[in-house]
């Protein structure tokens, strides 16, 4: 069947942004309460010379565009690979 693949890669793609929104809704929080008590305790990041505001728009940006996308071309081929393509 010619619809297989893309059904199988479709469910894969919408597995990997459901990933990419339960992190947006549940990790992101943490990762940027995180980085806050970072600043607060003194701790230099990585690319020093980012302020925190710049530091968590950065992240804001990387969880929000960046990753959904990667996420669903990875599952793409995660669920072409695991249901038949």
């Amino acid at each position: 069947m010619i619809d297989t693949p893309w059904m199988a890669g479709s469910l894969g793609a919408l597995l990997g942004l459901l990933i990419a929104v339960f992190a947006n809704i549940v990790v992101l929080p943490a990762v940027l309460r995180a980085q806050e008590n970072g600043f607060l305790l003194g701790r230099e990041t990585a690319p020093g010379s980012m302020s925190k505001e710049t530091m968590a728009r950065l992240t804001r940006f990387f969880y929000r565009v960046p990753m959904p996308v990667l996420f669903a071309f990875v599952g793409w081929f995660a669920g072409l690979t695991a249901f038949g393509g």
